[in-house]
This record gives structure tokens, C-alpha cells and sequence, in this order.
């Protein structure tokens, strides 16, 4: 029983290092895709502005 303590312990501290890496990774992600989306958005209004100036 003893050496069960720190062996949970140790599974635990795992989890919660993957858990943080994660979550960082994933904000990254996430500011990635606002990025992009901001993005696409001006280009759309571009094509927009384009079609209009044609005419």
C-alpha cells in the first residue's frame, strides 16, 4: 500500500503536466485561427469593395 501512494502520485503529476501543456497549446491554436478568420474576413470585404468599384 505504501508504494502505491507514490506511484498514483506520479500518474497524477503526469496528468496535470499534459493538462497545462495542452491547454497553452491550445490557446495558441485558437489565436491562430482568429488570426486566419480575421484574415478572410478582409479579403471577403476586398472582393466586396472590388466587385462594387466595378460598376
Amino acid at each position: 500500500m505504501v508504494f502505491l501512494i507514490p506511484l498514483v502520485l506520479f500518474i497524477f503529476s503526469i496528468f496535470i503536466f499534459d493538462y497545462f501543456y495542452y491547454s497553452k497549446e491550445n490557446e495558441v491554436i485558437k489565436t491562430q485561427k482568429q488570426i486566419e478568420q480575421k484574415n478572410t474576413e478582409h479579403d471577403k470585404q476586398k472582393y466586396l469593395e472590388k466587385i462594387l468599384n466595378q460598376k
